[in-house]
């Protein structure tokens, strides 16, 4: 009897050491509570050098972060070059609505890959799978109730805008579609957001090139072959993204990631809404403030004519460039803080800060000097109306000058939500958007159109500067983290 007992197990041994076998040729390891899960990638995140890290995981994220703002620029081409001027202005009341939209998404999105970051840190795999999951459930179902509202509420909105029949034409008909979709493109940024948790960039790159690319073959099709009008720009923009999920969800699926989305991990627990909507609030609230102020702020330069709101539509296209470069490598350095959070590495965590600053400097002063000198250029991809080259060279100054000091301080505000000071990113960001913009706008307004689009760039320099003075307070804060985190780990 007892030599079947050992013959059982000596056979139930061979097999598990296959699976581990067969598990770590795949590059896996085997986990010892549930099915196979590949964890090569967090092993990198956490011991490699910083600026390897920086690196080989921001360039994609940078390319993936460009191509991503490409399909809002891709689509204000197609409408200015098919429905003339009416159509790029309606952008400048399209673009804080939809940012309003997405702001809901991040507050999941953002506090999610926070939160992921850090179990990941801590090779907590299970809790990773857990969050991803409800994240992607609650997406789903709190986007499409927003998506309902908003398709209801978009003609009350836009009335609030001073424009043109024409500009208020285009916007409905394109923010009414997006509306309905909502759940297709929230879905995209909170997969997105996960795979580019786990630093698998390069394909997510891969993906939103796809994407972008039937994009813009979808929008010849249904604008200028089909002659959809204003309705194929948005459709174009969905029907793009929502292969790209069904390719995220794939990707999340299989071998190659350590999380897995499965229903059987769906736990819509108190403590996970306390820590995901903590994390995420800083974004979210940044999202919302931009929207209402470039709303405000939209309707304030309606007021000085069609040319200007292109102005201010173009100049905001423009820059994205260098603030979507700034944004891959901020969401890369706040994914590889989390996991040094989460892994307990306080020196590991200023080296990354210090390296994410100095990176973010260097390649946001570049570009912006290239965009500074031809900012006729760009105008001329939009428009040639020769008003609106010439109206845009001064704020197109000043947004260039400006951009490196805003964006060196915005990682530290990054920096700040995984070490427990999500309330003081909160705060600082709120007194950016509104506390100091909104009292600049209205003052600077009289002194003509210029001074009016000025007002933003200088309230986030302001903000930059009280950023910097508090960075001492950020030191300690983080130190004080750091230790208590390793007691509760004693204990």
């Amino acid at each position: 009897m007892k030599v079947y007992i050992i013959k059982a197990c000596a056979e139930r041994m061979v097999k598990e050491y296959k699976k581990i076998y067969d598990c770590a040729a795949k590059g896996g390891v085997s986990n010892i509570n549930n099915d196979v899960q590949n964890t090569t990638n967090i092993d990198f995140i956490l011991n490699e050098k910083p600026i390897k890290v920086l690196v080989k995981l921001g360039i994609p994220a940078i390319l993936m972060a460009l191509l991503d703002e490409l399909n809002s620029f891709i689509d204000a081409i197609f409408m200015g070059q098919y429905f003339g001027s009416d159509a790029v202005s309606s952008m400048s009341i399209i673009l804080p609505i939809m940012l309003l939209m997405v702001a809901f998404g991040t507050l999941f999105s953002e506090g999610t890959s926070i939160a992921i970051g850090r179990y990941l840190g801590a090779k907590n795999i299970q809790k990773a799978n857990e969050y991803l999951t409800n994240t992607v459930v609650i997406t789903a179902i709190s986007s499409a109730v927003c998506g309902v509202i908003f398709y209801f509420l978009t003609p009350v909105v836009i009335r609030i805008f001073d424009v043109s029949e024409g500009v208020r034409y285009f916007a409905d008909i394109y923010l009414r579609i997006l509306s309905l979709g909502m759940p297709i493109f929230m879905l995209v940024i909170v997969l997105a957001k996960n795979v580019y948790t786990e630093g698998k960039t390069s394909y997510l790159l891969i993906t939103t090139f796809i994407q972008l690319g039937l994009n813009i073959i979808i929008n010849y099709v249904l604008i200028g072959i089909l002659r959809f009008g204003v309705k194929g720009a948005a459709l174009g923009t969905l029907l793009s993204e929502l292969l790209q999920i069904s390719m995220l969800i794939k990707y999340i699926n299989s071998n190659k990631m350590a999380m897995k989305f499965s229903f059987k991990e769906l736990r819509l627990n108190k403590a996970y809404f306390k820590e995901v909507i903590s994390l995420g609030l800083p974004i979210f609230l940044s999202m919302i403030l931009l929207a209402i102020t470039m709303g405000i702020e939209s309707k304030i330069i309606a007021k000085f004519g069609t040319a200007a709101l292109s102005v201010q539509t173009i100049t905001g296209y423009a820059f994205s460039i260098s603030s979507s470069i700034a944004g891959g490598i901020m969401s890369v350095s706040v994914v590889i803080l989390s996991y040094s959070v989460g892994a307990k590495k306080i020196k590991r965590f200023y080296e990354i800060l210090k390296y994410s600053v100095l990176v973010v400097f260097i390649v946001v002063t570049s570009v912006n000097l290239i965009l500074v000198i031809n900012s006729s250029l760009v105008v001329r991809m939009f428009t040639n109306s020769s008003n609106v080259i010439n109206l845009i060279k001064i704020p197109a100054l000043i947004y260039g000058l400006t951009a490196p000091l805003i964006f060196t301080t915005n990682v530290v505000l990054y920096a700040m939500q995984p070490v427990g000071m999500e309330k003081t990113s909160s705060i600082l960001f709120a007194l950016q958007q509104v506390l100091m913009f909104m009292p600049l706008l209205f003052i600077l307004k009289e002194f003509g159109l210029v001074c009016a689009l000025s007002a933003q760039p200088l309230s986030e320099v302001i903000g930059g500067i009280i950023t910097i003075i508090l960075i001492p307070l950020f030191i300690k804060r983080t130190n004080n983290y750091f230790i208590k985190k390793k007691e509760v780990d004693n204990t």
